[in-house]
């Protein structure tokens, strides 16, 4: 297996188990149940290791689709810039909630990890969410903006549009 085909495999892991172990862990609020707790603070420590291997094959598989016809390397760069703060803030959390299950035995710390561990989780999710968005549109020119199938009208300006979209859209 290459870079690429493991960025591929694993990338959706860590996005998806950051909104699932946020939810649990929302729900664990509600149900004031240690073993939700610990099962959120599983889930969240999982999503920050599988992380490690997303990101560290990001740069490999940079190199295999930077050549691809219609990939935009502004929107790679966006990708990285996001997947660097989404690495940081999903490792944060992961160690947050390792600390959770290690120090569940001291109530008034758990708690104060819990919370922190809460909002953690919360900024985790959306962070790969616009990572993932982001990833997605390099090689899905569907979902970038600006796009144009061919049932859709020509801009006004009279312009064509290709349905890819090189600039940055900053």
């Amino acid at each position: 297996m290459n870079a690429s085909q493991i960025h591929l495999a694993l990338t959706h892991v860590p996005v998806i188990l950051s909104f699932v172990g946020l939810v649990i862990l929302v729900i664990s609020f509600f149900k004031k149940n240690e073993t939700t707790t610990r099962i959120a603070f599983y889930i969240l420590l999982a999503a920050g290791l599988f992380a490690i291997p997303v990101y560290a094959t990001g740069e490999g598989t940079e190199e295999v689709v930077e050549k691809l016809p219609g990939v935009s390397e502004a929107i790679i760069e966006k990708h990285e810039d996001i997947a660097a703060i989404s690495m940081i803030i999903i490792l944060l959390g992961g160690t947050i909630a390792l600390a959770g299950l290690l120090l569940r035995k001291f109530p008034v710390v758990s708690k104060m990890i819990k919370f922190a561990s809460l909002f953690i989780a919360l900024a985790s999710a959306v962070a790969m969410a616009q990572t993932a968005h982001l990833g997605g549109q390099i090689r899905h020119s569907e979902i970038r903006s600006g796009f144009l199938t061919q049932n859709d009208s020509a801009p006004e300006d009279g312009t064509q549009n290709s349905g890819t979209n090189e600039e940055d859209d900053d």
